[in-house]
């Protein structure tokens, strides 16, 4: 009952979100005659204007916010189909589960901006200094949940810790660090190097340290540089899923069920969209991890023949 009564919720804040952005772009359009003929168009980093232009402008934030509702609902859909289907494993839909209301969240949130953008421009009206930090935390906060959810430590016995820790003092695992899509790569580097410079700007020009913009940007760089952190140890017995700050996920050979390629885009232990799934069964549970090792041919080879040889 209490499930049934979070989806209802999590369907209306979808519809929520759809309604912000119809709304964002449909109310200039009806006033249009009543809005300026020249609006500021570009924002620096303090969230002052720094470019104005003619209204006819709006027509591209017309388009990109109609963009991100089209992504955002096809991925809301995937999301919930994937969770319903009678043909997707009990792992598969548990990770939905939680992948699900992020989504939505996330929607919401980018909306609500847009919308917070779009009145700024046509009231020609500063951001404000918050809105950039408060954006980014916004935006990257459930993600770094979802992250956190779906790669969090399974629960093991104390023997089998010790054994997983012994095996890993003694033995030298085989290495695969993660795979990094270009376009992750630049999008979390982009915003570090953004947050750097919003930092930076005040000391270069007044000479003022902008101690809430330090304390923002080492929050988020303690969350995203981590990520390229994320490696993938073959022992004798074991796959180590180690994420850094996000914890370990450890994987008996004997325990994993199936191995393929994916392109699941299910936040996981993965920087790639490039994956491999692993189903595995532990303690009568069935689970699953998404990960995305360099040279995936050459980990997925040598990874079914260490589960053949625990089962022989």
């Amino acid at each position: 009952m209490m499930e049934e009564q979070n989806m209802h919720m999590f369907k209306n804040l979808h519809r929520a979100s759809l309604l912000i952005g119809t709304l964002t772009i449909l109310l200039p359009i009806i006033f249009w005659n009543k809005i300026p003929d020249e609006l500021p168009m570009h924002y620096n980093a303090a969230g002052e204007v720094d470019n104005w232009s003619d209204k006819g402008s709006l027509i591209l934030l017309f388009f990109v916010i109609a963009l991100l509702m089209g992504v955002m609902s096809i991925a809301v859909y995937l999301v919930k189909t994937n969770m319903e289907s009678k043909y997707s494993k009990d792992a598969e839909k548990s990770e939905m589960r939680v992948a699900y209301p992020i989504v939505i969240l996330m929607n919401l949130i980018v909306q609500i901006m847009f919308a917070y953008i779009m009145f700024c421009c046509v009231t020609c009206r500063p951001l404000g200094t918050l809105f950039l930090p408060i954006f980014l935390t916004a935006t990257f906060a459930p993600l770094v949940y979802l992250i956190y959810k779906c790669g969090r430590i399974q629960a093991t016995s104390g023997s089998q810790k010790e054994m997983y820790k012994a095996i890993e003092k003694t033995e030298q695992g085989v290495v695969y660090r993660t795979a990094v899509d270009w376009w992750l790569g630049l999008l979390l580097v982009g915003c570090e190097i953004l947050m750097i410079w919003v930092a930076v700007e005040p000391v270069i020009k007044e000479g003022k340290i902008n101690w809430v913009m330090l304390l923002i940007l080492l929050g988020m760089s303690i969350l995203i540089l981590p990520l390229f952190g994320i490696r993938y140890v073959m022992y004798s017995e074991h796959l180590l899923v180690s994420m850094s700050i996000y914890g370990k996920v450890r994987v008996r050979y004997a325990d994993i069920v199936d191995v393929k390629k994916t392109m699941n885009p299910l936040s996981s232990a993965a920087m790639s969209l490039r994956r491999i799934q692993i189903d595995y069964v532990e303690d009568g549970v069935h689970r699953m991890i998404l990960i995305s090792p360099v040279k995936r041919k050459t980990f997925i080879k040598e990874l079914e023949d260490k589960c053949e040889r625990s089962k022989s």
